[in-house]
């Protein structure tokens, strides 16, 4: 009898766990950390085809891992963790930024590109990707880069940098990249490649560029992923 209740008891406990971490959005290891979600509890499960939930990408608490590069003929590039936030975002968990710094060498078309330790894998489908960055009244283009289900790099145009001081940036995701097969569901998703800003040779002036990033986030429907049948056999070997 007492065996029967600790069974019982280990059951329970497996089965409130469960529960709890997707309640909380607690991620598999390897999986970007849900914070939030607009999916409604009430919602007809039956009708629902989106489970569109907000991925923390990267916050730039480890930023002295991310690169800057532009090419040696146009200028020197350089990218440091420094310490701040914007306002809305300001918290002890949440205290360092991504600095970017370039200084050119001549006034012509250019770019800089600032990537991650490693591309990031977004699961699901993407829809808008978000991201905190300072402008400083230039016409420079901030780019988005991903590569597509496919494996294709896809630069995304964002908006010119004519703002200042910090200002969420929403960069929707368009039809046309193509993010899935409908046949294939592990092959899903975007990966995150960094980003890329377009300088105008008008605004390049005899000082050097800055600009920082924070909040890295991603708005992304992971319906499938989310009721994929558990005993579904992967087609990766």
């Amino acid at each position: 009898m007492k065996v029967k209740i600790a069974i019982l008891i280990m059951v329970f406990g497996f089965l409130a766990g469960s529960l709890f971490a997707q309640q909380t959005g607690i991620q598999r290891a390897g999986e970007l950390q849900i914070i939030n979600t607009n999916a409604s509890e009430t919602a007809d499960k039956k009708v629902a085809t989106e489970l569109v939930q907000t991925l923390l990408v990267d916050d730039f608490e480890t930023a002295g891992e991310w690169a800057a590069f532009i090419p040696r003929d146009y200028g020197v590039s350089m990218a440091i963790r420094r310490e701040g936030a914007p306002r809305d975002l300001l918290t002890e968990k949440n205290k360092y930024v991504l600095g970017i710094k370039v200084e050119f060498m001549k006034r012509d078309w250019s770019w800089v590109t600032i990537t991650p330790a490693k591309p990031i894998k977004i699961k699901g489908l993407t829809k808008t990707v978000s991201i905190w960055a300072v402008g400083r009244n230039y016409k420079h283009v901030l780019e988005l880069v991903v590569r597509d289900y496919l494996d294709r790099p896809k630069y995304i145009k964002s908006e010119r940098l004519i703002w200042v001081g910090w200002k969420k940036v929403n960069i929707n995701i368009p039809d046309t990249i193509e993010q899935e097969n409908y046949k294939i569901t592990e092959d899903r998703g975007l990966t995150f490649l960094g980003f890329r800003i377009e300088f105008e040779p008008d605004d390049m002036l005899g000082r050097p560029f800055y600009t920082y990033l924070d909040y890295l986030t991603a708005d992304t429907d992971l319906f499938s992923e989310r009721n994929q049948n558990p005993d579904d056999m992967m087609d990766n070997w």
